[in-house]
C-alpha cells in the first residue's frame, strides 16, 4: 500500500512543480517524460498483473514501483533543486 501511494505523491509533486514557472523549460521537459514514462509503466503493469490489489515484484511490477519512483524522485530533486535556487533568486 505504501508504494502505490509514494509514487502517485510524486508524480503529483512532479506534475505541481512542473506547472510552477520556478522551473526551466529543459526542467519541465525532463519532469514530463520522467511522468510519462511512469504513467505508461502503471498501465503496463495493470494490464499484465496476475494480482490485483497488490503489487508483484514478477514482470514489470519491480520496474514500476521501485525503478519508475525512483527516477521520479530523481527528477524531481534535479527540479526542486533549480526551483530552491530560483527562490533564491527573488
Amino acid at each position: 500500500m505504501l508504494l502505490p501511494l509514494t509514487t502517485y505523491l510524486l508524480l503529483l509533486a512532479a506534475s505541481g512543480l512542473a506547472m510552477s514557472g520556478l522551473v526551466s523549460s529543459p526542467a519541465r521537459i525532463l519532469l514530463g517524460v520522467v511522468g510519462t514514462v511512469q504513467v505508461v509503466l502503471l498501465v503496463t503493469w495493470t494490464w499484465q498483473a496476475d494480482c490485483l490489489g497488490s503489487w508483484c515484484t514478477d514482470g514489470t511490477g519491480l520496474a514500476t514501483w521501485l525503478v519508475g519512483p525512483a527516477i521520479v524522485s530523481f527528477a524531481l530533486g534535479l527540479a526542486t533543486r533549480e526551483a530552491a535556487a530560483e527562490l533564491r533568486r527573488l
